[in-house]
């Protein structure tokens, strides 16, 4: 294996100025990789659900070799944890308290500097980015920032006087890997310094399973026509469109019920008598879920944070083999452009009720299953990612990259 580029991104210190390795183009010492995210996102525990890019990446890493460790940022519980899950060395600390900073010393002073990440690799937010970035600097490891959404459009991200952490690491990190199309042309127009790495799903969960079956597991009947959703329920989701067409359908004399799972949010009302919800489910129950369906939504909004996002859920939809009504995004169409190259005549307008509902009821009329992207596991896309961060020199033959356009 071979050490990283000697370029200008090869090493910089914290005041940002480049230092070229002693040994630049000599073979490298083992790749030690440390991954720092949060805890909780999208309604998951990343610990106990082992769950999303920031649990499986450094995961599909130590299988294929990689020295890898995770570290999970808890902005909410108390309670410290260390183990190893899967392989996976991993510990999370509360984001306030003491065992926070002992975790960020034991990085910084590790015996020997042999010990010490020679990646760090930070996602979930702007805050855990400083974190990575300011631990990568004091080990002299090469810093990338992971970049799944806009981190500046969350609730909770403030820019400071003369200083925004956002645009503070797209220029600063050594490497940024981006989760859509968009996103990346949006951040970093260049592509100097950008790869994709989209988010994935495991193909063990995720595959055409037998209706009847999978209903049978939620006590549903055989006979009713099902539209199905799993995923937040937030409005910019078009949960509410989702509802308001279903209602439609049923007004026009179709015989239909809506499936949903998620985490219930304030002020959404699903108290109706075709609406079955089955709550948060857990990540090993969705695919069952889905499996129940007839048809399954993809109601977005179109939003400036969903247009840029690359939701989990389009490939896992891809995955079941169920037809999809879904609306006209850049999440769907930037990301997956071939499926919606098919689905183009049955595509809905984003936040038009009357449109989905038309979609709805061609796929029933009419089903169109679209192609799945195969390569779209979790495996692949790690192996793809340890190559644009120089931790592998070429992914496995066996691994199409899951970023390159149908």
């Amino acid at each position: 294996m071979t050490g990283a580029p000697c370029d200008e991104h090869a090493m910089r210190d914290v005041g940002g100025r480049v230092r070229r390795p002693a040994d630049c183009g000599a073979a490298a010492p083992r790749q030690r990789v440390l991954f720092i995210g949060k805890r909780y996102y999208t309604n998951r525990d990343a610990l106990l659900d082992r769950y999303g890019r920031i649990f499986e990446l450094p995961s599909r890493w130590v299988g294929m070799g990689i020295a890898a460790q995770l570290w999970l940022v808890d902005y909410h519980g108390r309670v410290a944890w260390h183990g190893e899950v899967e392989g996976l060395p991993l510990f999370s600390t509360p984001v306030f308290g003491t065992r926070f900073v002992r975790a960020l010393l034991a990085q910084v002073l590790a015996v020997g500097k042999r010990r010490r990440p020679t990646h760090v690799v930070a996602s979930g937010d702007c805050y855990i980015g400083l974190l990575g970035w300011l631990l990568a600097r004091l080990c002299g490891a090469r810093f990338a920032f992971d970049v799944y959404d806009r981190y500046d459009l969350f609730q909770g991200y403030r820019a400071l006087p003369g200083f925004d952490p956002w645009k503070f690491l797209l220029a600063r990190s050594d490497r940024l890997l981006f989760a859509s199309r968009v996103l990346a042309s949006d951040c970093d127009p260049a592509a100097s310094r950008s790869a994709i790495v989209p988010n994935g799903i495991d193909p063990e969960r995720f595959f055409p399973r037998d209706r009847d079956l999978c209903r049978a597991e939620f006590g549903l009947d055989t006979q009713t026509t099902f539209v199905g959703y799993a995923g937040s329920l937030d409005p910019d989701r078009g949960i509410e469109d989702l509802l308001e067409a279903v209602e439609l359908l049923r007004r026009d004399g179709r015989d239909i019920a809506l499936l949903l799972a998620g985490a219930q949010r304030a002020g959404l009302d699903l108290q109706r008598p075709w609406v079955r919800y089955l709550g948060n489910l857990p990540p090993q129950r969705v695919p069952v879920a889905l499996g129940c369906c007839d048809v399954l939504a993809l109601p977005y909004r179109s939003t400036p944070y969903l247009d840029m996002a690359s939701s989990c859920k389009i490939a896992e939809y891809l995955a079941c083999a169920r037809p999809i009504a879904a609306t006209r995004t850049p999440n769907l169409q930037s990301n997956f452009p071939q499926q919606a190259s098919q689905l183009e005549a049955r595509l809905a307008e984003p936040g038009d009720a009357q449109s989905l509902a038309r979609s709805i009821d061609a796929q029933l009329r009419d089903p169109v299953v679209v192609a799945s992207q195969p390569q779209m596991n979790w495996q692949c896309v790690a192996a793809h990612a340890a190559v644009a961060l120089g931790l592998t020199p070429r992914p496995d033959e066996a691994c199409p990259d899951p970023a390159a356009r149908a």
